[in-house]
């Protein structure tokens, strides 16, 4: 499913640069925590992200084998065969930064790294998209102008819907103005035009990661990538990348606060062994699959 040429990181780029402050008030605002993948071999897992990314492989807690990203964490459950990677879920990829876009290129691609889509230009930045050994897609883009995990990006049927979603119920950094949904675009439409017909927002956590979030490529308004459009989001439960987890000192106010919204939850407050650590999972938009976790911010909680 390759998009050469397409121009989603200006996109993101500029959604990230619109980024402001969520209008709901509470003292404690919530950080990335991980991103969970469902892996056939978590061990070559974390030998591909420490590689290809510079993250630390760590002992979770002390009892799960996990990297961590420098602000979060890779969380893994080993499954018996591949789990579905289509790119037909909420989740689209996960992000990194990257610097120099022919040297990024260059160097991984000499250590064997399997491209989606190869360097690619837009103005002076550059892109690509790799995937994991699960099939997860990663994209490197040389406008963060660092090598640090930097983004999510998601699909949304409705990205108002969603946005007011994150942002009343996690509490996430919003945007300040909401771009309501565009007309359908022309066709034909020159490509300096596609942005205009294209509906996104973006939000972020109070460790830095910002989770972009564009309407479902469908012919409704503009189907931006060059593949089919996607008829239906499936849910991410049991996929390459299963699930997002989002953390706070003390889930008990967050689990309430969602429970008064209406949000379904998926599986109340209780310890999760495998991982020794006390959370809960909710039913996002789009079918997507949250986790709120309980812990400290890192640096602190990388040792909790």
């Amino acid at each position: 499913m390759s998009r050469q040429g397409h121009f989603l990181p200006i996109v993101i780029f500029a959604v990230m640069l619109t980024r402001g402050t969520a209008s709901a008030q509470e003292a404690e605002k919530p950080h990335f925590h991980h991103v969970h993948i469902n892996s056939v071999d978590p061990a070559k897992s974390i030998d591909y992200y420490k590689t290809m990314f510079g993250a630390v492989p760590v002992k979770f807690r002390g009892v799960s084998d996990a990297v961590l990203t420098d602000r979060s964490f890779i969380l893994f459950t080993k499954v018996d065969k591949p789990a579905p990677w289509k790119l037909i879920s909420a989740i689209y990829h996960i992000g990194w930064g990257g610097v120099d876009g022919p040297s990024d290129f260059e160097w991984r691609d000499k250590k064997g790294i399997e491209w989606e889509t190869t360097l690619s230009t837009l103005g002076t930045n550059y892109y690509m998209y790799a995937y994991g050994p699960d099939k997860e897609l990663v994209e490197i883009w040389t406008g963060f102008q660092h090598h640090r995990f930097g983004h999510i990006h998601l699909f949304s049927d409705d990205v108002g819907i969603a946005t007011k979603w994150y942002v009343d119920n996690l509490l996430v950094n919003g945007p300040q103005r909401l771009r309501p949904k565009p007309p359908k675009a022309p066709e034909n439409i020159p490509p300096a035009q596609r942005f205009q017909y294209m509906w996104t927002s973006a939000v972020s956590t109070n460790n830095g990661v910002a989770i972009n979030i564009f309407a479902t490529p469908s012919e409704d308004t503009l189907n931006w990538w060059s593949s089919d459009p996607i008829d239906e989001l499936v849910a991410t439960d049991g996929r390459a990348i299963d699930h997002l987890a989002f953390s706070y000192r003390d889930i008990q106010p967050v689990f309430d606060r969602m429970k008064s919204n209406g949000v379904e939850i998926v599986d109340g407050i209780k310890q999760r062994d495998e991982y020794k650590m006390k959370s809960f999972f909710v039913r996002g938009p789009d079918k997507m699959l949250v986790e709120i976790v309980e812990a400290r911010p890192i640096p602190a909680g990388v040792w909790d």
